[in-house]
């Protein structure tokens, strides 16, 4: 859910925002061998963690997706969105770092995240039916956000930015160019980097 609900927003309302998408890698594979409770244990450990740091950097939870979450920066200023967003992910795999030894002294596995960032407009509007509704994003940026996170694997990367989100974040970072590569669902192919880290001096 997207927030305090403005009148513009539930009618619906193009706004130009980052999008984060995290996942966590292989994790079906991973409850299929614990007990149900176990897993929806674990599993809000994971999301409290991961969703306070979400907050910090002042981003809005959009949603939980199976294990999946969808995040949006609707900041005013779009580098600042871009930017916060960037930091955002730098943290969550700090703090997922953390919280992995507390589960490996658990006898638990360790995880890894995939996560995909991308920036341009999206609408965003109360959707669903009569019964239920819920107010959120769709468009561009949301779909290259979730495509990004896929393109991990391929590239054997934890965070993958789009070359817009990368521009906005004003040489905060440090990155490794993918190419131009196309990306499902859109019509030309886009610049993408992997995420390094803080450039030297502003960690």
């Amino acid at each position: 859910m997207l927030g305090r609900r403005k009148k513009s927003e539930v009618q619906g309302e193009c706004r130009d925002v980052t999008v984060m998408f995290s996942d966590i890698e292989g994790f079906t594979g991973i409850t299929e061998r614990l007990p149900p409770a176990e897993v929806v244990a674990w599993l809000n450990e994971y999301f409290a963690a991961m969703t306070a740091v979400v907050y910090r950097h002042e981003g809005i939870l959009d949603k939980y997706i199976g294990d999946a979450m969808l995040m949006v920066w609707k900041d005013e200023s779009l580098e600042r969105g871009a930017r916060s967003a960037v930091l955002c992910a730098l943290e969550m795999n700090k703090v997922l770092a953390v919280i992995q030894e507390k589960w490996m002294a658990e006898g638990k596995r360790p995880v890894k995240i995939r996560i995909g960032i991308s920036s341009g407009p999206v609408i965003i509007g109360e959707i669903g039916g009569p019964q239920r509704r819920e107010l959120t994003v769709i468009g561009d940026a949301v779909n290259t956000a979730s495509r990004l996170e896929e393109l991990n694997k391929n590239y054997q990367t934890d965070v993958i930015l789009s070359g817009c989100t990368f521009e906005r974040t004003g040489g905060l970072i440090e990155v490794r160019s993918l190419g131009i590569v196309p990306i499902k669902g859109r019509r030309d192919p886009i610049p993408i980097y992997a995420l390094l880290g803080l450039k030297h001096g502003l960690d």
